[in-house]
């Protein structure tokens, strides 16, 4: 039974959160920088709540679902070491004979012509996990993301990431479904990359009601002055009623932050797009650059779009391995350029610092033969693979690995790679590593969600105190 003094503070830890999202929604309706924001919360609630709406305790999120044999595209891009290393044209590999492994990673890893980031240091290399089962021909594909108990990784991420106040928590592009987990936020959706501007104008014609649903005096008299703090701080000449309606609110958000969030033709040319792009390839461009300038804002932490949809059976005999790769790559690189030369504009920390990055799929295809010109959608052992760029946060490399032959190894709850690929195992290993890195390292956090699952030390380097 809690305390008396633990119900206190948690009650006014729960009242502390409701005041930071309130204020910082109130301050984007007004268009007023988070900067401010934290200035006008110091001087109105004390340095503690100013602190806590500052430092973000989870990263921010973007999460690629590659469905319909789409997921097969990037293991060209993050080749299998043995597949890569071989040197042999019959296997599922693009470039053979061109690339190497990279030393300094924390498990083998193979940089070929087309793998993005290859600049970064090792420790900042993707990890790779060979883990649950394949889902050919699926748009929406589950089976490595919601195998964690029946909760999905996405869902997972909106929790960990509810102590970071943003207007909108997750963004879900055409139609996906980020599953369920304990506190997790509800989805908003669109239908493409390009509608953002117009979802947080809708976000903003609900921010007035905020303020109604406090319940404690004191926190509304603290918000009240917040808002005429933010009123001042807008530059506003005189106080208008229409600040506190939603259809005033929505539309001064869209004026301020129309031109911010637009997709730019300097955008798409620094992304590599140009008019002969296929339209799924300039979708994930789109995607990504609206996430960089919805995430310097803190317009939303979470970001899950779909990717490719494409079932590339054909790809090795028609030449389009010669060209889509190279194009991912370019996408992939300028993202995180853009996230390397962005800096949260509250916690002054560069976005590559804070940012999770995952690739899930359907089906990676058979990494073994494309033989007649068809890449088959069998899998060796029916492995599946994820993708994660954890900013750091876990060891980079593979776990697991599917050889030349064929023939998959798993890895136990250890680290170790070797002995029998069990799917649902190494995919409940991998989700909780994906937590683990959203939740910067903190094994308390992910506690609700990795059943037991231990990821300090051996998949995520042990969080820095």
């Amino acid at each position: 039974m809690k305390s008396p003094f633990a119900k206190r503070d948690e009650e006014r830890d729960v009242t502390r959160r409701a005041l930071i999202k309130w204020t910082v929604a109130a301050g984007a309706a007004l268009g007023v920088s988070r900067g401010k924001i934290i200035e006008i919360l110091e001087k109105t609630a004390g340095k503690e709540t100013a602190f806590a709406a500052a430092e973000n305790a989870s990263t921010r999120s973007v999460h690629i679902a590659a469905g319909n044999g789409g997921l097969s595209w990037f293991t060209l891009l993050f080749p299998q070491v043995d597949i890569a290393t071989a040197n042999d044209a019959n296997l599922s590999y693009h470039k053979p004979g061109m690339g190497a492994v990279m030393p300094g990673t924390d498990r083998p890893y193979f940089v070929g012509p087309d793998t993005p980031w290859a600049t970064l240091p090792a420790a900042s290399q993707f990890t790779g996990f060979v883990a649950g089962r394949s889902q050919a021909h699926s748009n929406d594909p589950q089976t490595t993301v919601a195998t964690l108990g029946t909760n999905n990784i996405y869902a997972f991420a909106t929790a960990l990431q509810a102590s970071s106040p943003s207007v909108v928590p997750v963004i879900a592009v055409n139609g996906l479904t980020i599953g369920t987990a304990p506190g997790a936020a509800a989805p908003t959706a669109v239908a493409d990359a390009t509608q953002v501007v117009g979802l947080f104008n809708s976000a903003a014609s609900r921010a007035g009601g905020l303020l109604s649903q406090s319940k404690d005096a004191t926190t509304y008299a603290v918000q009240y002055a917040a808002f005429a703090q933010l009123n001042k701080a807008a530059a506003r000449s005189t106080q208008k009623a229409s600040y506190t309606t939603a259809v005033g609110a929505a539309g001064l958000l869209g004026t301020n932050l129309a031109a911010k969030l637009q997709i730019t033709p300097a955008d798409l040319t620094r992304y590599g797009v140009t008019n002969g792009t296929q339209n799924n390839v300039k979708a994930i461009a789109n995607g990504l650059i609206v996430a960089v300038k919805a995430f310097q804002m803190g317009l939303t932490n979470c970001i899950v779009m779909p990717a490719m949809n494409d079932d590339p059976h054909g790809a090795f005999a028609d030449g389009r391995i010669n060209t889509i790769p190279a194009a991912l790559k370019g996408i992939l690189d300028a993202f995180m350029t853009d996230l390397k030369a962005t800096t949260d504009s509250v916690t002054n920390k560069v976005l590559s610092d804070d940012t999770v990055i995952t690739i899930t799929g359907d089906t990676p295809k058979d990494s073994v033969s494309h033989a007649g010109g068809n890449w088959g959608d069998g899998t060796p052992g029916g492995s599946n693979l994820v993708f994660v760029y954890s900013a750091g946060h876990l060891k980079s490399g593979w776990f697991g690995g599917i050889s030349r032959t064929g023939t998959v190894s798993g890895f136990n709850a250890a680290g170790t790679t070797g002995g029998a690929f069990v799917a649902a195992d190494t995919a409940k290993f991998a989700l909780a590593s994906i937590a683990y890195a959203i939740a910067k390292g903190d094994e308390r956090a992910i506690s609700p969600f990795a059943n037991g699952v231990a990821i300090s030390g051996t998949f995520g380097r042990p969080k820095n105190l």
